[in-house]
């Protein structure tokens, strides 16, 4: 039997791993919401160009305007002439290289061409896709000379949010197993130590609820505690990287940008622990009112 002591010291044990357990699994969260925010407002800056063959009709360009707006998945459409396009041109070299940029045969070089803007409503992990499916109808249009839209480093940061995500769920998976392991570790422990009461409550006929009810209780609150601090703790932590950041690092201009969890998920979080505490003891004692406690004894 374990003494009141030893077992005091093992509930304190586990309420710091499972604590542990559950600040790196609130610190990965943090980490995907907040990249994920950040890919998202780089990627507001994602365009396709769609460049217009020089000798496109005015027919050709009304037709291939029409069919990007009336593409669901396209929010803008704006049109970039080519004196407009070489005035951009001119304005970028006129302190690097002057004489070009006074070239007019420079107007010859650069085509006029329609700047694409996704919707609003792409989620930024899709982006790459979409802008593949929106290019490959444009491609087909007559009048279209080429479409660009940074296809390597559109596919390189999509391919990224997914690896990271991958890898969140993956050690979401790892830790809720190994919370719901320690935590039965420790019910197991309490039944052991009140075996002798359990008997007793068994001999006199207590329902299998009465009996269980006090470790799936304990399990639930033990679930819940750690994983309320581990909120706390992951809060302390994002407050000391965010003024890092913002004092730091502040010509990333990333420090405005990181946000904490929501109520919602901070709630949802909680609750998870909650039910992972439960679950846990229900494992150890669903065997416990079926004459365990007594052929223990005997």
């Amino acid at each position: 039997m374990t003494s009141p002591r030893k077992n005091l010291a093992l509930q304190f044990s586990t309420l710091l791993v499972v604590t542990a357990c559950f600040v790196v699994m609130g610190g990965a969260l943090l980490l995907s919401q907040n990249l994920e925010r950040m890919l998202t407002l780089w990627g507001d800056d994602i365009q396709m160009t769609v460049y217009l063959s020089e000798d496109i009709t005015t027919d050709q360009q009304a037709e291939i305007e029409k069919t990007l707006k009336e593409t669901p998945e396209v929010g803008s459409v704006s049109l970039v002439t080519q004196e407009k396009a070489l005035n951009d041109f001119r304005g970028q070299l006129a302190s690097y290289a002057p004489d070009l940029a006074k070239d007019d045969e420079l107007l010859k070089l650069i085509p006029a061409s329609l700047q694409v803007s996704l919707s609003d409503k792409v989620a930024t992990i899709d982006q790459s896709a979409t802008l593949q499916a929106v290019a490959s109808k444009v491609k087909t249009l007559s009048g279209v000379d080429e479409v660009s839209y940074g296809q390597d480093w559109v596919e390189k940061y999509s391919t990224l949010v997914t690896a990271i995500q991958m890898v969140i769920r993956a050690l979401g998976l790892v830790i809720i197993i190994a919370s719901i392991f320690v935590m039965s570790n420790m019910i197991r422990a309490s039944v052991e130590a009140r075996r002798e009461e359990i008997a007793v409550l068994e001999l006199i006929g207590a329902t299998s609820r009465m009996i269980r009810r006090p470790f799936i209780a304990e399990g639930a609150m033990l679930g819940g505690t750690a994983s309320a601090l581990s909120m706390v703790l992951c809060f302390g932590i994002f407050t000391a990287v965010k003024h890092f950041t913002v004092t730091k690092l502040s010509f990333l201009q990333l420090g405005e940008h990181l946000a904490f969890l929501n109520v919602f998920t901070l709630v949802a979080f909680v609750l998870g622990g909650i039910i992972l505490g439960a679950v846990g003891s229900f494992l150890c004692v669903r065997s416990v009112n079926t004459g365990w406690a007594a052929k223990a004894e005997a």
